[in-house]
């Protein structure tokens, strides 16, 4: 089996994580504040691969002549994103914020032109993005139901999703840029670091710690939460990050909607307007187009 094919076996299989990470976290969300569920994600994935690391390695070795490389990936690729996703998603169905999440190749496609020489901006990529701009706009238009009750908060959740989207993109621009170690070492490093930010972070602010820790489900929700959508799943990412690249990562974005809207569909029992269908098929023709090979001119800055 060749490198590519198992990077897309790998690609499928993160994206189904992620994809039922969203209907995860709505469901969790019911008992817990976005900041306490990211800080137990990230402590169980931190054991986890600090697990793994004792296991395969025998030592845990980091250089912390890297730690500019891990601070940032840290709060850039995990901690702000987890927290702006998570927020946003207390105002937006599960499915949403999957399909959200699909602007972030069009964010990766302009970093990396600026970013990584490997992958310059075309006169075809600059079309295919302004296509995939124009599927934003009808992706996040509100239905009738939030025109007449909550338009802003609507709008305020659907940025936020967004924002974390576009954070991912920068750390993947910056992981492909920067590679530093194999792909368990680095995942670990950024998880450990995430969360000492996030505990800390919470230890001056006590009023995010809930007074009960709910039922059973809940609880099983931030274990999966920790075990397979971040310990594992970040094994994964930099895997592919650190042999394929930022602009091939991205396209997991194609695939997570997908996923989001059937695991909301059956566990949540959540509606799908018009507007999302249409908007995704807008990007991902957008960005479809960007990525076709042929002729095209670069546009240099």
């Amino acid at each position: 089996m060749t490198s590519y094919t198992m990077n897309w076996i790998l690609l499928l299989l993160l994206s189904a994580i992620w994809g039922g990470a969203f209907t995860l976290n709505k469901f969790a969300l019911e008992a817990y504040s976005p900041e306490f569920l990211v800080a137990g994600r990230l402590l169980i994935a931190s054991i986890i691969l600090l697990g793994f690391v004792l296991i395969i390695f025998r030592k845990i070795e980091f250089d912390f002549l890297n730690w500019r490389y891990y601070i940032f990936m840290s709060i850039v690729g995990i901690v702000a994103p987890f927290l702006l996703i998570s927020h946003g998603q207390i105002g937006i169905d599960s499915s949403l914020a999957g399909i959200l999440m699909s602007t972030m190749p069009i964010s990766t496609l302009i970093l990396s032109h600026f970013f990584l020489d490997d992958e310059i901006m075309t006169n075809k990529k600059l079309i295919g993005f302004m296509i995939a701009f124009i599927g934003i706009v009808i992706l996040i238009m509100p239905d009738k139901n939030i025109v007449e009750n909550n338009f802003i908060d609507g709008v305020y959740s659907e940025l936020m999703v967004i924002g974390g989207a576009v954070l991912y993109s920068f750390a993947a621009v910056y992981g492909k840029r920067f590679k530093i170690t194999n792909p368990l070492n680095a995942s670990t490093g950024v998880i450990l670091y995430s969360a000492i930010i996030i505990c800390i972070y919470i230890m001056f602010n006590s009023n995010l710690i809930p007074v009960s820790y709910s039922s059973l489900n809940h609880i099983t929700a931030v274990i999966i939460l920790g075990v397979f959508c971040t310990a594992i799943a970040t094994i994964i990412y930099f895997q592919i990050l650190q042999s394929s690249g930022a602009t091939f990562i991205s396209i997991m974005n194609y695939l997570i909607p997908i996923w989001a809207i059937l695991f909301g569909v059956i566990f949540f029992e959540e509606d799908v307007s018009w507007n999302y269908f249409i908007g995704l098929i807008i990007i991902v023709f957008g960005i479809q187009l960007s990525q076709s090979k042929g002729n095209s001119r670069k546009i240099t800055t």
